[in-house]
């Protein structure tokens, strides 16, 4: 017997004509003066501040630069080599203060300056002077105060997803009409949406764009030497380099957007849609039932990613789908239901029961089927193979989605191409008790035709994602007979890039979009059944939120792999390995499947659907995300050259424990991996290699849940002295238990990662200062378990895994899935889940003295105490005992009998 997750919608209690659309930015969309900067601070775990560099710039023409610094963390020799550097190369010297009182406030906040950094939240942080956690709408985040003048209002810096938000706080003389936020653009995260990579350094942003001034490389930090000043100031110029190269990426877009407003690709993408007149969902159906949201919500899973084969090599061709996400958006005619005034539901049971018996695998090969698909249904599963979120390790770190089979005491909502999923691998019909279908009616006033990359589009005529994808499609080809030093060539892959980017911010991310709130308040949960809650946070819908269009959209991809998969069983073949968009297949079934799904190419050229991508390569998996392919002769393995053909999720987020000898050491470790399974080392040879060596990882303290970490190491300390914001810092992980609690090493940051094993760190459960190898992981065990890591999805060992069978005796409704790896080691992140106040008092009503222990409540007079409160509806869900039942209720639900 197992619980289960759905995802629950939340809403206000007082919700009905809370609507209000989002305020249009009254933020210029490019800036003409920009103040750009950079700091360089000790290389000590406090990471102070020593110097920096300024240039502003007018039209793009540099007017003054300067340089700054701290003189008391210089000492004498550097502070000379500073001052003789300003006088050779005639350049403005500040003291830190005078620099934040006569240049960065005088511009940033009084002229209205772009303020540009190379990660700016923590050059910010570098040259304030105290910190603070922000409260109410700002909660989680920190309140950096640079100047002691009043006049010059603090900076508030807040974690938005990846992305961080700066503003200036209220102060008496800013607020009301005259509040000015201030502009402020951190060049690298605009660089990771553009460019498409995820934490790209200044030097690799340079490269790609191909900058007239570039970083300089091989120099020692730390000593302000004339080498040191150089290095910096070209930092600040390959800054301000970088901005114009992405202005003017972003001006292909012709989309009008702020660019201080770029938080991710679906930023570009709700202004693309705002900039054609199309307003929300939300907005056009004020009056859409809540109840039918919070179905919709159960129904929506996400990708589907699953190892199949475990352990065995076996030599796979991998296979893509195009455009998979825009596709099914093309297939399904989502684009009606976009621009659609309202939604028509429409009541369509015996019509599916009678669709889904007589379907065959040869009909989804039919775009026209494919137009029929946009229904949910209410089922009563019964062996019926279906996506399923539960904790498939139970042991409470968090929940998955699987493919299998389902029994459930409850009735649930999927959407209908999960249903035929289901129907297609099964061969019987799910127990249907209710389908409806939801019909887009009218258009909606005030659309407007708008060019975009280059492209009239008019979104009453046009699918805005097929133009898009047909005009990439072109591109790619034109770029195939283009050389690659023809200037025509750089223009067209830029615009390729950008179209890709808005392809996919138009068919997914932003119909899903939600915001948790950072404190609890009282709202209601909505679902399979309704319920009202005090103990969690509520999360507010984005603003172009469908939650039809994320079920449709990402169950569609589904019914696309599960069509892969079933076409494989009619050819007597399986696959290896599945994640979203792929399937690893034997390489002699391969043209055959893609031939198979030819026929449901929705565009108006002729594209492959499903293409290779890699050829005869063999393929070890592990679980989902924890796989390489690679070749293997003569006894010698070796991996793709042109590109990492190896996943090693669940060691990724490791620093290099070997960074002077080894630049790949991620692909070092699956060499050993391999050469283990082969038989050509050993075990022992791993351990001798990896157990001087310790899993250690580096985050950043980006929230200030984070920084409270280290409040016992600050406390009483001066500003110089404490661990900041935005400061690194590393994590070790647990090695062994004290009293029953594990111990979790968290630790100060220095560039010698391996170094803070012999060093006093602190316990971040407890907040204790201890010391001792012992208290971190050795690699080399890590490693060992990295291998034995099950795909806890399916049964089985080695070899062909097979679907478990869920029997499914309960409910837990969760929030938004988060999935930030900075936090992870510090356990702030996961699933939400939604606390039934009613649900929780009835359960510790009927909770025995026998089962209380097994939760942790270990004496009967605790128990008794917790009934009486629960009587008198006085629960205190913060108390230590409140906390066990509630992580009892994450991870098992509560909606079952308590004996």
């Amino acid at each position: 017997m197992s619980k289960v997750a759905v995802r629950g919608y939340t809403q206000r209690l007082e919700k009905k004509g809370e609507y209000r659309s989002f305020r249009r930015y009254d933020t210029p969309l490019r800036h003409n003066r920009v103040l750009v900067f950079d700091t360089e601070t000790t290389t000590d775990q406090y990471q102070n501040f020593k110097i920096g560099y300024f240039q502003i710039y007018q039209d793009g023409v540099i007017q003054h630069d300067g340089l700054f610094y701290d003189p008391s963390t210089l000492n004498e020799r550097e502070i000379k080599t500073l001052e003789a550097y300003s006088r050779k190369h005639d350049i403005s010297l500040y003291s830190l203060g005078k620099f934040i009182d006569n240049v960065f406030y005088p511009e940033v906040f009084e002229l209205k300056t772009l303020c540009n950094g190379y990660n700016l939240a923590f050059d910010i942080s570098r040259i304030a002077k105290k910190s603070g956690d922000s409260r109410v709408k700002n909660r989680g985040g920190f309140t950096l105060t640079l100047s002691d003048d009043p006049f010059n209002p603090p900076i508030i810096v807040k974690k938005l997803g990846y992305s961080n938000s700066f503003k200036f706080t209220t102060t008496k003389q800013n607020k009301g009409e005259s509040y000015f936020s201030g502009y402020f653009l951190d060049t690298q995260r605009l660089a990771e949406v553009l460019l498409q990579s995820n934490h790209i350094s200044l030097e690799k942003a340079g490269e790609k764009l191909n900058t007239p001034v570039q970083k300089m490389k091989g120099i020692e930090h730390g000593k302000v030497t004339e080498k040191y000043i150089d290095y910096l100031v070209k930092d600040v110029e390959t800054t301000q380099a970088v901005y114009e190269k992405l202005v003017k990426e972003l001006d292909v877009y012709q989309i009008h957007i702020p660019i201080t407003k770029i938080f991710s690709e679906a930023s570009i993408g709700k202004h693309s849609l705002e900039q054609m007149g199309i307003k929300p969902f939300l907005e056009m159906n004020p009056d859409f039932p809540d109840s039918i949201i919070g179905n919709m919500m159960t129904s929506y899973f996400g990708g589907r990613t699953e190892c199949k084969i475990r352990k065995e090599p076996i030599k796979v061709t991998v296979l893509d789908f195009t455009s998979m996400y825009p596709t099914v958006t093309m297939l399904m005619n989502l684009w009606k239901y976009i621009i659609a005034e309202s939604l028509e539901i429409q009541d369509i049971t015996e019509e599916v029961r009678i669709f889904v018996s007589k379907l065959k695998l040869s009909d989804l090969q039919k775009p026209d089927t494919w137009k029929k698909l946009v229904v949910m249904v209410r089922i009563q599963p019964d062996n019926d193979i279906l996506p399923v979120r539960m904790d498939y390790k139970g042991n409470n770190t968090g929940f998955n989605v699987g493919i299998n089979y389902l029994s459930s005491k409850s009735e649930m909502w999927y959407s209908l191409p999960d249903v035929i999923g289901s129907y297609l691998l099964t061969g019987k019909v799910p127990k249907i008790i209710e389908a409806v279908k939801f019909v887009p009616k009218g258009v909606q006033k005030n659309l407007r035709k708008s060019r975009v990359l280059g492209i009239d589009i008019d979104p009453l005529k046009d699918n805005v994602v097929q133009v898009l994808v047909e005009e990439r499609q072109r591109i790619k080809q034109e770029l195939k007979n283009t050389e690659r030093n023809d200037p025509e060539y750089q223009h067209l892959s830029s615009r390729a890039q950008a179209i890709k980017i808005l392809v996919n911010a138009l068919s997914y991310g932003i119909f899903i979009e939600l915001n948790p709130e950072d404190k609890k308040s009282e709202f209601q949960v909505y679902g399979l059944e309704n319920f009202v809650t005090k103990e969690n946070r509520f999360e507010k819908s984005g603003k172009y939120f469908h939650p039809l269009l994320a079920v449709m959209i990402t169950s569609g991809a589904r019914l696309f792999l599960t069509m892969a998969e079933a076409r494989l069983k009619e050819l007597g073949a399986i696959h290896a390995y599945m994640d979203t968009d792929s399937v690893f297949v034997p390489p002699d079934k391969a043209q055959e499947l893609v031939e198979f799904f030819q026929p449901l190419n929705p565009y108006n050229i002729d594209i492959p659907l499903l293409k290779p991508e890699k050829k005869d390569l063999w393929f070890y998996g592990i679980a989902s995300k924890r796989y390489a392919l690679y070749y293997y002769e003569d006894r010698k393995i070796r991996f793709m050259e042109d590109e990492r053909s190896y996943k090693l999720h669940g060691l990724g987020h490791l620093t290099n424990p070997f960074p002077n000898s080894v630049e790949d050491w991620q692909g070092e470790i699956w060499q050993d991996i391999l050469k283990l399974h082969y038989g050509l080392i050993t075990e022992r040879d791993i351990g001798e290699k990896y157990s001087n060596l310790y899993a250690i990882s580096k985050l950043t303290v980006s929230t200030s849940n984070v920084l409270n970490r280290f409040k016992k190491l600050n406390d009483g300390k001066p500003w110089k002295e404490q661990i900041k914001p935005f400061n690194f810092f590393l994590v070790g992980f647990q090695a062994i238990e004290e009293n029953e609690k594990a111990v979790k090493p968290l630790a100060p940051f220095t560039k010698d990662y391996q170094k803070i094993v012999y060093e006093p760190f602190i316990d971040y459960e407890k907040g204790e200062v201890k010391e001792g190898s012992q208290y971190f992981k050795p690699l080399s065990r890590t490693i060992l378990q990295y291998i034995e890591h099950l795909e806890n999805k399916f049964d089985g060992d080695i070899g062909v895994l097979k679907r478990k069978y869920i029997q499914a005796d309960g409910l837990v409704y969760i929030g938004k899935e988060a999935n930030n790896i900075e936090d992870q080691p510090l356990d702030v992140t996961g699933a939400q889940g939604f606390i039934n106040e009613e649900e929780t008092i009835n359960f510790i009503l009927t909770l025995i003295p026998e089962k209380a222990r097994k939760i942790g409540i270990k004496h009967r007079s605790e128990l008794k105490y917790l009934k009486e409160k629960a009587r008198e509806r006085k629960l205190n869900f913060n108390t230590t005992n409140m906390q066990k039942i509630l992580k009892y209720y994450s991870s098992q639900g509560l909606n079952t009998e308590a004996k």
